[in-house]
């Protein structure tokens, strides 16, 4: 049910080791891997409500599609909220372990 997780995670992670290669702070390094981890996870639900836009409305045409439909949350199903909110609280848990050890 939580897919999500361990993408977000590793992705956070990859961010991270590749801020210490470069010679970045830590800290630097895992909060910017917060937000890619984050960001891939909400940017695939948005677009999978874009799609699903598409086929219930769009008559199967994306150019029928209004611009916010993917951001209209509200008009999320329960799992991709739960999904989202999930992954991005498990970026933040990390990046705040790493930020107290730093």
């Amino acid at each position: 049910m939580f897919a999500h997780v361990p993408i977000a995670v590793g992705i956070q992670l990859i961010c991270w080791g590749i801020g210490h290669l470069l010679g970045a702070p830590a800290r630097a390094s895992i909060w910017i891997g917060c937000f890619a981890g984050a960001a891939v996870c909400a940017m695939r639900e948005i677009t999978q409500r874009e799609y699903q836009w598409i086929e219930q409305f769009g008559h199967g045409r994306r150019a029928n599609m209004p611009g916010y439909a993917g951001i209209e949350v509200w008009q999320w199903n329960s799992h991709s909220i739960s999904e989202t909110i999930v992954a991005v609280l498990a970026c933040v848990a990390v990046a705040v372990v790493v930020t107290k050890r730093a």
